[in-house]
C-alpha cells in the first residue's frame, strides 16, 4: 500500500534552500523538453473578457501568481551535470505579457497557436506568460491566453490557476485586498519530501510491483504507420466523435450497474476497440494520475502528476461485464502503486528506445476530464472560459481524451500522423462508440460479435 499522507508538520515549511531539489516530475519534464519539438509540453488556459480590460491589474495578477507559487518561478541549473532547482525571489522574476490585434478568426487562431507553441527557457523562467488579443471590430472584447510549462503545473493546478488569477485581477482592478487562502507549504517542500520517500521501503515495493506487472509486456501498438525512422511532425491531428445517448447513459450508470467509475468503463471500451482495430491480444495504455499527498498541498500549483501504465488483455470471448471487471482490477492495482515516478520504472526495466516521440514502454494514452464552463463577474468586466483547444506536437502516437459534460461525452483522438493513419483512427473512434453503445443494451454479450468483429 502507498504511504499514508504525511501530516502537515511532516512537510518542511519556510523559505526553500537555494538550490532546491527538483521533484521527479520536474526532472523528467526538463529532460523531455530537450528531446521533443518546441512547445510539446506547454499548457494553456484561454479566456474571453468582455468589458474594460485593466492591463496593470492583469500584469499584477500574473506577477502575484508567480510570487505565490514557487513552481512557476523554479529554474533548472545543470552546470554540475546533475539538474537541480533554483527559485529566484518574486521581485527578480519579470512577467512576460504581449498584446496583439487580430483582423479575423484565422489570424486569431494563428496568434493563439504561435503564442502557445513558443518555447520556455527552463534555465531562466518564469514558467508562465500572458498573451492578450483584441479582435478587430469587436469593442471591449479580448482573448486572454495563459501559457505555462507542464514542469510547473498539472491538471489539478488548472482550477487553482483560473480561480486565483481572476480573483487577483478583480482585487487589483477594484483596489481591494485579494481573498485567497494562506498557503502553508510550497511545491519545493513537496519535492524535498518526495526525494526522501523515494529512498524508503514503500517506494521499493511499488517499483517491484511495476517490474512484475510489466514484465514481457508489449511496448507498442502498431497502427500501420511509417517506419520509426520517419521524421516527426510538429502538428497533431484530431479525430473527434460524440458518443450516442445510449452509450453516454451506460457510462453514467457505471456505478450502480457495474460497480465502478466512468473512467473504467470508457477505458474498457477504448481498450477493446484498440484490440480489435490494431489486432493485438494485449495492450499497455498510459494514463496520468495527479494527487496531493497532504491537505497543505491541495491549494498549491505544481507538477504533482505521474504516468501509470495499464496492461490490459481483452479476450474476444469475454463478456463485456467481465472485461470491465478486469480493467477495474488493473486500474485499482495501478493506482495503489501510483507514487513511484514513471522514469524510475523505465530505468528499472531498461526497454529499447523507439524512434518516435512516445515515451518508452507505451505509445498509447487515455485520460478523461470534465468539460470546463466557468465565468467570473469582475470589476467592469465579465470573463468566460474560451473554447479554443491547443494542439501541441504529439506526446504519444495516439491519445484518447474523453470530455464529460452534463449530457454528452466527446472523444478526441489525438494522433501522430507519422505513426497512425487517419482512417485507422476513424475506425478506432467508431469501434469505441459501437462497443460502449452495445454495453448499454447487451452488457452480457461477448466483446466481439459476428456483427461487430472489429
Amino acid at each position: 500500500m502507498p504511504p499514508l499522507p504525511p501530516p502537515r508538520s511532516a512537510l518542511p515549511t519556510g523559505p526553500p534552500a537555494r538550490p532546491v531539489p527538483l521533484s521527479a516530475g520536474q526532472e523528467r519534464l526538463w529532460i523531455l523538453d530537450q528531446m521533443v519539438p518546441e512547445g510539446t509540453y506547454n499548457v494553456t488556459e484561454c479566456f474571453r473578457l468582455s468589458g474594460v480590460l485593466d492591463m496593470p491589474a492583469l500584469r499584477g495578477a500574473a506577477q502575484a501568481l508567480i510570487a505565490r507559487h514557487d513552481a512557476l518561478r523554479t529554474c533548472v541549473d545543470d552546470e554540475s551535470g546533475v539538474p537541480e532547482g533554483r527559485v529566484p525571489p518574486p521581485d527578480a522574476v519579470p512577467v512576460d505579457v504581449t498584446s496583439h490585434m487580430a483582423a479575423g478568426e484565422e489570424e486569431l487562431e494563428d496568434l493563439l497557436r504561435t503564442a502557445a507553441l513558443r518555447p520556455f527557457d527552463l534555465g531562466e523562467g518564469p514558467l508562465l506568460r500572458l498573451t492578450v488579443i483584441r479582435p478587430a471590430g469587436e469593442r471591449n472584447q479580448y482573448v486572454v491566453l495563459l501559457v505555462l510549462h507542464h514542469m510547473a503545473v498539472d491538471g489539478w493546478s488548472g482550477a487553482i490557476l483560473r480561480r486565483e488569477f481572476w480573483e487577483l485581477y478583480d482585487a487589483f482592478a477594484s483596489g481591494r485586498e485579494p481573498r485567497l487562502p494562506e498557503l502553508t507549504a510550497g511545491y519545493s517542500d513537496y519535492a524535498a519530501w518526495q526525494r526522501s520517500w523515494l529512498d524508503g521501503e514503500e517506494a521499493a515495493e511499488q517499483l517491484a510491483y511495476w517490474c512484475e506487472h510489466l514484465a514481457r509486456a508489449p511496448e507498442t501498438v502498431s497502427f500501420g504507420g511509417e517506419a520509426a525512422a520517419a521524421p516527426e511532425p510538429r502538428s497533431t491531428e484530431v479525430v473527434e466523435f460524440a458518443l450516442p445517448p445510449a452509450a453516454v447513459q451506460a457510462v453514467r450508470d457505471a456505478g450502480p450497474v457495474f460497480g465502478t467509475t466512468a473512467f473504467v468503463v470508457l477505458l474498457a471500451g477504448f481498450a477493446a476497440a484498440l484490440s480489435q482495430v490494431a489486432e493485438t491480444a494485449e495492450c499497455v495504455v498510459a494514463t496520468p494520475v495527479t494527487d496531493r499527498p497532504t491537505a497543505a498541498l491541495e491549494g498549491v500549483v505544481g507538477s504533482f502528476d505521474n504516468t501509470v501504465l495499464l496492461r490490459i488483455a481483452p479476450r474476444p470471448a469475454a463478456r463485456m461485464k467481465e472485461f470491465i471487471e478486469h480493467v477495474r482490477t488493473v486500474a485499482l492495482h495501478a493506482f495503489v502503486n501510483k507514487e513511484i515516478p514513471f522514469q524510475h520504472v523505465v530505468r528499472a526495466l531498461a526497454p529499447a528506445r523507439g524512434g518516435g516521440v512516445a515515451p518508452p514502454l507505451c505509445n498509447v494514452a487515455f485520460s478523461i476530464e470534465e468539460a470546463i464552463d466557468e465565468h467570473w463577474n469582475l470589476h467592469l468586466a465579465e470573463v468566460v472560459t474560451h473554447p479554443w483547444v491547443f494542439l501541441p506536437p504529439p506526446r504519444f502516437d495516439l491519445t484518447l481524451m474523453a470530455e464529460l459534460a452534463q449530457d454528452t461525452i466527446t472523444g478526441r483522438l489525438y494522433l501522430n500522423p507519422a505513426r497512425v493513419p487517419r482512417p485507422t483512427a476513424e475506425r478506432l473512434a467508431q469501434a469505441t462508440a459501437d462497443i460502449l453503445t452495445r454495453l448499454s443494451t447487451q452488457p452480457g454479450s461477448p466483446l466481439r460479435t459476428e456483427e461487430n468483429p472489429a
